[in-house]
């Protein structure tokens, strides 16, 4: 299904809207930098059914089928999305139930940048491989995807869920982050405000970050709860390399709130 918010068409999916006419929290769903709804396979339906939890999956500006990026990306792109896009879509689609966050890798710093100014509906976000802090590990790890625009097989694959644009994505993600100054999108003054509850998740083997940035979220937010699960044997995706673990932690920790 496709809203217009500020003007930009964005597809979304609502999983068991029925239960959110019943009143229960809705599950938001941030994807990740080079993400889309399809992308997520079937965990969110699977986190939905455990859960008894209507969901929303929904991609971005520049991303799957919603409206490509006008321009070079902003410096300030994920701030605009946890802050901006993000309370527009659920006022678009007339949802004011109570929401949790699942934030994946980019998605994951969105959920964290709006914990900082949460909406008053927020009651919690699952964090999962987020980003604070530019390390080396990261750039490496960029710098490696970015070669995704050599391999004109997983290019083909990914124009399926990006609209035939998935070079110009990788293209467009990957030269911002390699040339991003830090100072502008670096988080740690926004951890410092959130006293929401979290649960921080991130694997072993994560080519995009190390257990450094969770480590430095527990430190610096506010939060009464903070819960930090550390996945061996795991890498950037953790809900689709250890589903069934990243099912369990996620209906512990929902319980808990």
């Amino acid at each position: 299904m496709i809203t217009t918010v500020l003007g930009k068409n964005i597809h979304y999916q609502i999983i068991d809207s029925k239960l959110i006419g019943e009143g229960k929290p809705l599950l938001v769903f941030l994807h990740e930098g080079l993400g889309s709804i399809p992308q997520w396979k079937d965990f969110p339906r699977k986190l939905s059914d455990k859960l008894q939890l209507p969901a929303l999956v929904y991609e971005r500006i520049g991303y799957g089928q919603s409206d490509y990026w006008l321009g070079n990306i902003s410096d300030k792109f994920l701030h605009f999305e946890a802050l901006i896009m993000l309370p527009e879509l659920l006022q678009s689609l007339r949802i004011d139930n109570k929401i949790i966050i699942f934030g994946h890798s980019d998605g994951g710093t969105i959920g964290l940048i709006q914990c900082s100014q949460p909406m008053p509906q927020l009651l919690g976000a699952i964090i999962e491989a987020p980003h604070v802090i530019f390390e080396q590990h990261s750039i490496n790890g960029i710098a490696k995807a970015r070669t995704m625009l050599n391999k004109k097989e997983l290019i083909r694959v990914m124009d399926r869920y990006h609209n035939e644009r998935a070079a110009k994505l990788i293209d467009d993600w990957t030269s911002y982050w390699l040339n991003a100054d830090p100072k502008v999108w670096e988080v740690g003054d926004e951890l410092k405000k959130i006293n929401i509850p979290l649960l921080l998740i991130q694997g072993d083997n994560d080519e995009f970050g190390t257990y450094k940035q969770i480590d430095i979220i527990a430190n610096e937010v506010n939060s009464n709860i903070v819960e930090i699960a550390k996945l061996l044997d795991c890498g950037h995706i953790p809900h689709l390399q250890q589903m069934d673990k990243v099912l369990e932690l996620t209906d512990d920790f929902i319980k808990n709130l």
